[in-house]
């Protein structure tokens, strides 16, 4: 209080309040207050508010001294545009691209972050790592994940997963997995699903996360251990604490994050299940595949995700060599283990919705899928490639399943697109890859209008600009034709074998969404009736 009585004292501020008392605005905003209500002083408050706020706005991007894209106005405070997004998120994205052109910035829950789409958009998705970061827009600004890795796995799977993924899950031999793909997806069927009794499925995002584990375990890291169940619960598992930890994050500020991590994920005991099965093998191939090479032969190892990843070395541009342990090399299965079963569950997920809201799709799948594959037989790469319907169907699902404002990349440096915008280091860029998908945002947005005949039997691993659904360019999602032939050889045995719907027995929404502004996909539980 002393302090207090000190300052006020000080003739400078006597002099300024002096000053101020005597402006004529003073007198008349004494004035006014005197002889207001209190709703008037409410909206003028309320005014006051929103406009030093975007007044602050308009400063702080003065000061960037760079040629940034317009501003959307009409902002609130504190929400910025997101509860236009909640409310009506196709006709305001679609509104946003016609006023203000391939890239503009919006604010979302306080934070400004820049929308591209058309050329933008494809630059967007094209650009180099070391510019737009996909790997630090998601994988640690939304996901998190380098809480859960060393800095050297985090270099370890954003460098070498791709690369491996490209060798050993190619169009050509994804097809050879049929067997094991097939025989785990039975298994997991066997598991999961009664043979004689309806099984109701209360939490479908589990459902298809087990399922998808079962049909890929096999393929990715061995069949020698293809029936081991702590390893298929983890690959389960650790996808679906991933995905439950995202709200926390978001809806908490960073600095609290370390507090809450105990409480949230349990991906620690999913490192030990790596560490007790599949280090070991790691190791076990590093020993053959040295013998081999001493003593000048081809070894005979199966060339899966495991294999390459154990031959795996890192060069940086300096040439330095960095040879992973087989400790960091089986966490880094998790990584793997989240893009497989996250992206191919959900998407099946979505192709299951589909055909129960749209029982003439299912009928007219299931007739394609009898007439090629009649009785028990199993699905061959022939029978695949015979099922134009399949292929269109499972395309314009995968269309649909894409968010309002998608692919948050980070921009790493200051950086300038082809019209000469500038968006400033630090920023998350969006893209409107719905709008790009079908013309507008608002396209095909009703169940009635999903239509697979306008895939034009396009295959569904072909990007193209009205398919962005794995990416562009060479960014392009490399696990593609692993994670399409899951899909397809689920559905084709699914529905071969079950009858299913929703327990309440309503027409779902194929496609959900968190706040009208995240996909997400639908968990209306479901009943598989086994048929025969």
């Amino acid at each position: 209080m002393d302090y207090l009585q000190t300052i006020s004292q000080s003739t400078p501020i006597h002099n300024a309040i002096r000053l101020i008392q005597n402006l004529p605005l003073t007198h008349k905003l004494e004035e006014f207050y005197k002889r207001a209500s209190r709703n008037e002083l409410i909206f003028v408050g309320a005014a006051a508010f929103v406009t030093l706020y975007n007044l602050k706005a308009y400063v702080n991007a003065k000061r960037q001294k760079l040629n940034l894209p317009p501003y959307v106005p009409y902002g609130l405070p504190l929400l910025g545009h997101t509860l236009y997004l909640m409310a009506s998120p196709f006709k305001f994205v679609d509104w946003c691209n016609k006023n203000y052109g391939e890239i503009y910035d919006i604010n979302l829950m306080g934070k400004t972050i820049t929308v591209t789409s058309k050329k933008c958009a494809e630059e967007t998705f094209k650009a180099e790592s070391n510019d737009l970061s996909l790997n630090e827009g998601i994988v640690n600004d939304m996901l998190h994940l380098n809480y859960l890795f060393t800095d050297r796995e985090m270099i370890l799977s954003s460098k070498a997963n791709a690369v491996v993924v490209r060798a050993v899950l190619t169009s050509q031999r994804v097809p050879l997995l049929i067997p094991t793909i097939q025989e785990g997806l039975e298994r997991g069927a066997n598991v999961l699903l009664k043979s004689n009794e309806p099984t109701i499925v209360k939490k479908p995002s589990i459902f298809f996360q087990n399922y998808v584990a079962y049909m890929s375990v096999g393929s990715l890291i061995g069949e020698e251990i293809a029936t081991n169940t702590e390893v298929i619960q983890s690959f389960a598992q650790f996808t679906g604490d991933i995905i439950g930890n995202i709200s926390y994050f978001v809806l908490l500020p960073k600095f609290m994050h370390s507090y809450i991590l105990p409480f949230l994920q349990t991906s620690y005991k999913h490192h030990h299940v790596m560490e007790k099965y599949v280090m070991p093998m790691i190791a076990e191939r590093r020993e053959k595949q040295r013998l081999a090479k001493e003593a000048g032969k081809e070894d005979e190892l199966e060339r899966d995700f495991l294999y390459g990843l154990a031959e795996y070395v890192h060069v940086d541009e300096d040439g330095k060599e960095t040879l992973f342990s087989e400790e960091e090399l089986a966490h880094n299965v998790l990584m793997i283990a989240f893009a497989a079963v996250h992206t191919t569950s959900t998407n099946l997920s979505y192709c299951i919705y589909w055909l129960i809201a749209r029982p003439d799709l299912k009928q007219r799948l299931l007739e394609e899928i009898n007439r090629v594959t009649p009785g028990k037989a199993r699905v061959t790469h022939q029978n695949l490639l015979d099922m134009p319907f399949l292929n269109n169907f499972v395309r314009e699902s995968l269309r649909q399943s894409v968010d309002r404002l998608a692919v948050q990349k980070k921009v790493m440096h200051d950086y300038t697109y082809y019209n000469g915008y500038q968006v400033p280091k630090g920023r998350m860029i969006h893209t409107t890859t719905r709008q790009m998908n079908f013309g507008e945002t608002a396209g095909r947005s009703s169940i009635e209008e999903m239509n697979p005949d306008m895939s034009n039997n396009k295959p569904c691993s072909a990007p193209a600009r009205d398919f962005l659904t794995f990416g562009m360019g060479k960014h392009l999602c490399p696990g593609r034709f692993f994670a399409i032939q899951e899909i397809m050889m689920s559905l084709v045995y699914l529905l071969k074998n079950y009858d299913f719907d929703t327990v309440s027995g309503k027409k779902p929404h194929p496609v959900s969404s968190i706040a009208n502004i995240a996909v997400t996909n639908c968990e209306e539980p479901l009943v598989f009736t086994p048929k025969n």
